[in-house]
């Protein structure tokens, strides 16, 4: 018989909140702003209207899950989020991941 572990339970119990963060980009425009012009922390904090304790970690967060790139201290959108999650393109599906929500 094999030792019981909490990965399973931790897992699921952790598991929103990539979504949550991925859903909060959303709502608040960081793909769509990122795809008219890649920005420092600096520059998004103010153009996103981040607080400035919280938007390096939601950035650098966004980052580690693979829904932005950063290199040399610029934030730019992914092919994909760069694709699907400007809101200003035809192929857009942040709406269908928004309203699932609600």
């Amino acid at each position: 018989m094999t030792q019981p572990t909490p990965d399973r339970i931790m897992e699921v119990g952790l598991g929103f909140w990539s979504s949550k963060a991925l859903l909060s980009a959303i709502e608040i425009g960081v793909f769509t702003e990122l795809a008219q012009q890649p920005g420092e922390l600096a520059g998004l904090r103010s153009r996103l209207r981040l607080h400035p304790r919280s938007a390096r970690d939601f950035l650098d967060a966004l980052v580690a899950l693979g829904f932005l790139g950063r290199q040399g201290g610029v934030y730019r959108n992914t092919p994909a989020t760069d694709l699907f999650l400007d809101r200003r393109k035809p192929s857009y599906i942040g709406g269908i991941l928004n309203s699932s929500t609600r």
